[in-house]
């Protein structure tokens, strides 16, 4: 089994040609990764919401 920094590594080679950037663990950790965060949990919360989870 990989570690989760070789998942994670793999994960973000793969996405740069798409973003035009790499993410990495310094960018979630950010202001701007934390803002991106809570508004997908903000999107997550209110889809289960209307899906009758919630």
């Amino acid at each position: 089994m990989k570690p989760i920094g070789k998942i994670e590594e793999d994960l973000a080679e793969k996405v740069e040609p798409i973003l035009g950037f790499k993410p990495s663990s310094k960018f979630k950790r950010s202001p701007m990764g934390i803002v991106i965060y809570v508004i997908c949990s903000v999107i997550a919360f209110f889809s289960l919401r209307s899906a009758g989870v919630f």
